[in-house]
């Protein structure tokens, strides 16, 4: 007679045997029933060095808050001028700590408003167009961050834009947001 563990075993065995396979597909995003090519983001500013920085910049939980909240106007579905804001917002933080860190802090937002945003490629198009951010058209609250932009990347049509508002693509010069606030001439890139 067999021992429990073999007949356990022998069971396990026929049961392998009379299963098919399972035959696993791997699931890759589609639109209309095509797929969809993936691209690797040039994002590597998804956490910028700045953002360490900042966190390590003040004692407490004012500086971790603060880095926290950063990531999330660096994304491409943020408004245009949240990254100015933010910055605007490392420096008011700054005004309740001595000089040393308030001047660090400060340093930081200005490095901080001149970090690339996150913009994703325009598939509309064959293949698809790499697409710079929009400029923010207000000025900003402090005085330290006139004149400061964005970054964009060079490898980016520069004469298409994402716009966050509409989710769409926007010509150079179509709309005052394609140029930085307070210019007319050629956008230009920090």
């Amino acid at each position: 007679m067999l021992s429990l563990p073999r007949l356990l075993l022998l069971s396990l065995t026929l049961f392998a045997l009379t299963v098919s396979p399972a035959l696993a597909r791997e699931r890759w995003p589609e639109r209309d029933n095509h797929l969809l090519a993936l691209h690797p983001r040039r994002f590597g500013q998804d956490h910028p060095a700045v953002l360490t920085k900042l966190r390590a910049a003040c004692g407490g939980g004012v500086c971790a808050k603060l880095a926290g909240a950063a990531v999330t106007p660096l994304l491409a579905k943020s408004g245009e001028c949240t990254q100015q804001d933010m910055a605007d917002q490392i420096i008011d933080a700054s005004k309740q700590f001595n000089g040393t860190t308030q001047q660090t802090m400060i340093a930081l937002a200005i490095e901080y408003r001149q970090v690339e945003k996150n913009t994703p490629p325009d598939f509309t198009t064959k293949p698809p167009t790499l697409r710079n951010s929009v400029f923010c058209q207000t000025a900003p609250k402090n005085s330290e961050l006139n004149g400061l932009v964005q970054a964009q990347d060079p490898a980016n049509d520069p004469d298409v834009f994402f716009d966050p508002a509409t989710g769409k693509s926007v010509q150079l010069g179509a709309q005052a947001n394609t140029r930085p606030f307070g210019t007319s001439g050629n956008a230009t890139t920090a």
